[in-house]
């Protein structure tokens, strides 16, 4: 017995011991991969200076730029959907109450009842349209 065990990591009736072995490996071979994406990959991204709707910008050292290698270009949409909300007109109602189902039947979302005060406009969590109570 010369101490090396052939059938490493994977022992007959100890397997929760050897997949968290195979685990443990893994991890300490991963924490050994570089952070960082290198300078040399890094002067050839195309990053794009717009930002998203919730503002997202990345660093250009991040390694999650490495997804614009390539010639692959960074596409922002600049119709975002809470401008699309805003465009609809406000649903002048007669109740100090309404409810909402996004309506179109099936596409729509589950039924939302709101209480209105004068001369406030409320918003429908689900969908964004707008309501007010009629002065």
């Amino acid at each position: 017995s010369s101490g090396i065990n052939a059938e490493w990591p994977l022992r007959p009736g100890n397997e929760y011991k050897s997949y968290l072995r195979l685990f443990l490996l893994f991890m300490s071979l991963l924490a050994r991969v570089p952070r960082r994406v290198p300078r040399l990959v890094s002067c050839y991204l195309n990053l794009s200076t717009d930002s998203t709707h919730t503002g997202q910008q990345f660093d250009k050292s991040d390694p999650r730029n490495a997804r614009y290698l390539g010639g692959r270009k960074k596409e922002v949409n600049p119709n975002f959907g809470i401008k699309l909300v805003a465009e609809e007109p406000i649903e002048i109602v007669g109740k100090n109450h309404v409810w909402c189902d996004g309506g179109d039947g099936h596409l729509g979302h589950p039924k939302v009842f709101i209480n209105l005060d004068k001369g406030v406009i409320k918003p429908c969590g689900y969908c964004g349209k707008q309501f007010k109570e009629h002065e």
